[in-house]
Formats: structure tokens, C-alpha cells, sequence
């Protein structure tokens, strides 16, 4: 059965005005789907244990704001997350450990951790 409904709709993710041909439709195409999915899903894995309301689709912080809260909260951190709070890259992180300016503990081949004090003295 086929509808000749055309509803001129805002998409959720890409806020683009769009013909829609269902009245339940909120994206513009799969792709915008798909990503509003993703922002969704890494935002309600952040705050997975605090149990906070699902009522997060007016109200989502842009992802890099979520993940950088997230690791301000850590103690011990990634090279990825020290990286990403530098703003440089992972060989470079590597580099000051190899050269001693940062103090990390390595668990394993793939498990270096950093303690959350030793970035600070970096500044100080």
C-alpha cells in the first residue's frame, strides 16, 4: 500500500529541512541515521553507571566534550586518553616517557598507564 504523504520535517542530526514520507521519519537519509546512532550510543556508554534520565535527545553534548570529562575523572591514564587531553600525538607521549619527562607504568607490550599527577607536573 503505497501514501502520498509528504511531510517537510528538520532532520534531528544534520538539522536540514527535508520531505519526509512517513509521519514517525526524524532523519534526512541513513547516513545522518547512523551517526546520530553512534553519538547517542558513545554518550550513553559515558554515563552508563550514572543513571541519569533517557531523556538525552534535546540535550547532547558534542562527543569530544563527553570524552574529555571522562578522562579528567580517570586517575590513571591511556596513552590514547593523554594524548587526546594534550592535544598531540601518541609517539610523542611515548617520546617523553622514553626521554623521562613523564613517569608511565608499563603492565605489559600493550598496557602503559600514566598516573594523572605526572601531566599536571608537566605544567608546573
Amino acid at each position: 500500500m503505497s501514501t502520498n504523504i509528504q511531510v517537510e520535517k528538520i532532520c534531528l542530526y544534520c538539522k536540514k529541512k527535508f520531505i519526509a514520507k512517513t509521519l514517525h521519519t526524524k532523519y534526512c537519509s541513513h547516513k545522518c541515521n547512523s551517526r546520530d546512532y553512534k553519538v547517542r550510543k558513545k554518550y550513553e556508554k559515558s554515563i552508563g553507571a550514572l543513571g541519569e534520565p533517557e531523556d538525552t535527545e534535546k540535550t547532547l553534548p558534542s562527543p569530544l566534550v563527553t570524552y574529555l570529562n571522562t578522562i579528567q575523572e580517570k586517575q590513571f591514564l591511556t596513552v590514547a586518553d593523554v594524548a587526546k587531553l594534550l592535544g598531540i600525538s601518541k609517539a610523542t607521549i611515548y617520546r617523553l616517557i622514553k626521554d623521562g619527562d613523564i613517569k608511565a607504568v608499563s603492565f605489559s607490550e600493550r598496557t602503559t598507564r600514566i598516573k594523572r599527577s605526572e601531566i599536571d607536573k608537566l605544567f608546573n
